[in-house]
């Protein structure tokens, strides 16, 4: 049984190699035609150029017969082989046809060597192939390629070959549209393209080639049209040409009168409506198409179309041109621009909106208008759809789009022809230029100078609108943002030599637009590297990019967004000497502002915006788009010097730089004030106004525990206070296990000095319970926590600028503040301490100051001598 169906299978292989194999023999057939004039006679005495490929065309000749049952399509390719680095491209060649209409026939293929000709047709390798040129776009239009390898070339022979393409598209019915190249990246001695066509066809051509010979003529049965170049120069196709641009020029024919004739022929071909009713009220539910809410409809009618319909184009005989129905790409869940616009617009119908199909180019543009009219003349189709508040435009081949019709990116197509009865030209597709900008970059850098060492911290936030937008969630889905990062402190170093990235760049989803964070760090010895700074809007330099310097033949084409805006704000703690300033580049194709100034904080402002206002610049106005170019890139860059300021520090601070340590102030006024009113009834406010008598009565009524927890909540605000900021800034299990050392350490010293509180008591008479004095020690601690919590807000909370080793003015406030209430809480603690201790022994005030006079407060000079000195080191 195994054996039968391998033979079975072996079987239908072999048939279906036979079956491909007859087919592409069917596809082209070897048949001689009348002899030509000879190539000599045709060139008149002109050989033309030799190309840089080693080879000399001699003649590229089209002649089109439309006269007969099938249109024919005769091309003549003639070229002396005059280099051996010609050889590879001599010996080949290849046909482009259409095997769902068209025939080949191959004539001659000719090489002459000394005067003597050899037919080569039986000893060539004919391959049949299939290469789509749009896979990976989605798109397959069946088209097949006839390549052909010559044997025996060599150095000194002449290659002729002649070939007719029998048929034409069956989806343009009894007219005829075309076009040819009327020139190439080589020379060519003769260009000829010759169309014959019947005496009742309304033919219009069109060459606006210049150099090139146009006659006409007519016998009983046909009209004919020749179009003629002699000793053409290679095309040098230059960089940035617009896509609609074409260098080559164009040889067009058509047999439409006007752009109404290509409506008339569209129509029957986008009915745009369900003939199955049962599936158009199953979408109709589905989707909720309701006229009743007509925005609303086509919102989602969009929706769908754009996200569960995929791109995919069957492109195939009719079907170059005719979309499918509605139905069928439905069923499918595929479609190329036609399928998606069809399919569209009978939704929308559904929901009582009228909308039609709209054939567009999306490389000529406006320049759609310089065509003769043609269904040729478009590339791809968009949807009209025509809602109480106005036109909406919607291309249903993008990836979704949320949000409202007006808040999408505008279609870039210029003009369009609808496909609905009596249009009769194209209409202009609504551009507006954008009301915000599409790329917009807020960046900002904070300097701390401390000669030789100077510190810029950089951020970068980046807000992307419009198409902009989707561009950038895709790159983060497909990169991720560790390799996105790495690619921007690359281009930033560009920028910064030097320059290290403080965290991996973050993408945040808002409305309609989405941002990218971005933080760098760069550190520099201005003694070595200087301390100027160069301050550079640096996005808008990718579009405003340097232009060579020479002259330009053809348009240069423009891209980037329409309007875009990079501010950058800085600021040093030494302040700005800055004057405002302002700034215009503009021309008729972009215009570029920059604005200096001081903000209301001191901070040095640069505002550079770029408006796009044309797609492309001519050839003849390069010249001055690159000279307003080079202006524009010296004005994006502004050079400060961040050297420090001589002048005092609290010179160089603001009022914002004041807030915090006022607050405290106040607030420590307000506390102490308080504190005084409730001292007879608040232990805490006893032991900042009367230490000896709130003990003493504590102790008495044996509710000296009060000690332990006031304590307790002092050693947390301590340990918050030197290691806190390290749990925010710096997350981790050591910053942690940091803090629980800190915890652990104060409640040592807190046992400590109760044990030498309790000797020095001793030493003068006073004996105390140990656990006693720990408790009285706990209840004097409380004006520590009071003013270690307004050192706190002084410094804004950011406990982190007292470890910072690069002083900046600033922060003197804070930090002065800070330092000041630290050593009034210091010598508060230690009265505090020493009436403790006198109530705990039932003595004076005076006997208290002794005690820690002679014990706690020779270690906490100690300890702060260590202190000095280490931090000096």
């Amino acid at each position: 049984m195994g054996k039968g169906l391998r033979g079975l299978a072996w079987t239908i292989a072999c048939l279906l190699v036979f079956t491909c194999a007859k087919a592409a023999a069917a596809d082209y057939r070897i048949a001689d035609d009348p002899p030509p004039p000879t190539i000599e006679a045709l060139l008149e005495g002109s050989k033309g150029q030799t190309a840089s490929d080693g080879l000399r065309y001699l003649a590229v000749i089209d002649d089109m017969d439309l006269s007969g049952a099938k249109p024919a399509w005769h091309r003549r390719v003639g070229y002396d082989v005059m280099h051996e680095r010609g050889l590879a491209t001599a010996g080949q060649f290849s046909i482009d046809y259409q095997p769902a209409f068209q025939e080949v026939v191959l004539h001659a293929i000719d090489v002459w060597r000394d005067g003597v000709r050899s037919d080569r047709r039986g000893d060539s390798r004919i391959e049949v192939l299939r290469r789509e040129s749009d896979l990976e776009a989605g798109l397959l239009d069946g088209s097949l390629t006839l390549s052909v390898t010559i044997p025996d070339i060599r150095v000194g022979d002449r290659v002729e070959y002649r070939y007719t393409i029998h048929g034409y598209n069956p989806v343009f019915g009894r007219g005829y549209h075309d076009y040819w190249h009327a020139r190439y990246g080589v020379p060519v001695a003769l260009r000829e393209v010759r169309i014959a066509y019947p005496r009742s066809w309304p033919m219009r051509m069109r060459a606006d080639v210049p150099g090139f010979e146009q006659d006409r003529g007519e016998d009983e049965q046909a009209r004919w049209w020749r179009v003629r170049g002699r000793n053409l120069v290679a095309v040098d196709e230059e960089d940035g040409v617009p896509g609609g641009y074409d260098p080559l020029g164009r040889i067009e024919v058509s047999t439409a009168e006007g752009w109404g004739d290509v409506v008339r022929w569209a129509l029957p071909l986008y009915p745009g409506r369900f003939d199955d009713r049962a599936l158009a009220a199953e979408l109709a539910a589905q989707l909720q198409l309701d006229p009743a809410d007509p925005a609303g409809s086509a919102e989602r009618a969009t929706a769908f179309v754009q996200g569960q319909v995929r791109y995919t184009g069957l492109d195939m005989g009719l079907n170059s041109h005719a979309p499918n129905r509605p139905e069928l790409v439905v069923q499918r869940r595929f479609g190329d621009c036609k399928d998606k616009s069809q399919l569209l617009v009978a939704l929308l119908r559904e929901a009582g909106i009228a909308a039609e199909p709209v054939l567009v180019n999306t490389e000529r543009l406006a320049r759609t208008a310089n065509s003769l009219p043609s269904p040729l003349a478009f590339d791809h189709v968009v949807v009209r759809a025509h809602l109480p508040q106005g036109e909406v435009w919607i291309d249903p081949t993008r990836d979704r789009e949320r949000g409202p019709f007006q808040a999408r990116t505008p279609l870039q197509l210029r003009a369009g022809l609808p496909v609905s009865a009596g249009v009769q030209g194209l209409v202009e597709i609504p551009y507006p230029f954008p009301a915000q900008p599409e790329v917009e970059v807020d960046q900002r850098i904070d300097f701390n100078v401390s000669a030789p060492k100077a510190v810029a911290d950089l951020t970068v936030k980046t807000t992307y609108r419009h198409g902009y937008a989707g561009s950038i969630r895709e790159r983060f889905d497909a990169d991720g943002a560790q390799k996105i990062g790495e690619g921007y402190l690359a281009y930033m170093r560009d920028f910064y030599d030097g320059l290290e990235s403080s965290a991996v760049p973050e993408l945040e989803e808002l409305d309609n637009e989405t941002r990218v964070n971005e933080r760098y760090r760069l550190e520099w010895d201005t003694a070595e590297e200087g301390s100027s700074f160069g301050v550079i809007p640096f996005q808008l330099l990718d579009w405003a990019v340097r232009l060579a310097k020479k002259e330009r033949r053809a348009p240069l084409s423009l891209s980037g967004p329409r309007f875009a805006r990079h501010t950058v704000r800085s600021h040093h703690p030494g302040g700005w000497d800055i004057e405002k300033d302002s700034q215009r580049v503009e021309n008729p194709w972009f215009r570029f502002d920059r604005q200096v100034r001081l903000d209301a904080d001191g901070d040095f402002v640069v505002v550079a915006e770029w408006r796009r206002l044309a797609d492309e610049i001519p050839a003849e106005g390069y010249a001055r788009a690159r000279k307003d170019i080079e202006q524009v890139r010296d004005l994006l860059q502004y050079d400060v010097d961040v050297a420090v300021d001589a002048s005092p520090a609290w010179f160089g601070t603001g009022w914002r730089d004041w807030v915090w340590p006022v607050a405290a102030l106040a607030l420590g006024l307000i506390v102490l004030v308080l504190a005084w009113w409730l001292r007879n009834r608040w232990v805490v406010a006893g032991m900042l106004y009367r230490p000896r008598a709130t003990v003493a009565s504590r102790l008495l009524e044996g509710r000296l525990a009060a000690g332990l927890w006031i304590g307790l909540c002092v050693v947390l605000v301590e340990v918050m206070f030197e290691r806190g900021h390290k749990l925010f800034t710096e997350p981790s299990a050591l910053a942690i296990a940091l803090v629980v050392g800190g915890v652990i350490g104060l409640f040592v010293r807190w046992v400590f000095m109760s044990w030498v509180l309790q000797v020095a008591m001793g030493m003068f008479g006073h004996d105390a319970q140990s656990s006693h004095v720990r408790r009285t020690y706990g209840l004097a601690m409380a004006p520590v926590g009071l003013f270690v919590l307004l050192s706190m807000v002084a410094l804004g909370f950011r406990t982190d600028l007292l470890d910072s080793e690069v002083f900046v003015p600033e922060q003197f406030p804070s930090l002065a503040t800070a330092v000041l209430l630290l050593v009034v809480g210091l010598g508060w603690w230690l009265l505090s301490l020493a009436g403790g201790c006198a109530g705990l022994a039932g003595t004076r005030t005076r006997r208290g100051v002794l005690i820690v006079g002679t014990s706690v407060l020779p270690l906490v000079a100690l300890a702060m001598v260590v202190i000095v000195a280490i931090s000096l080191r």
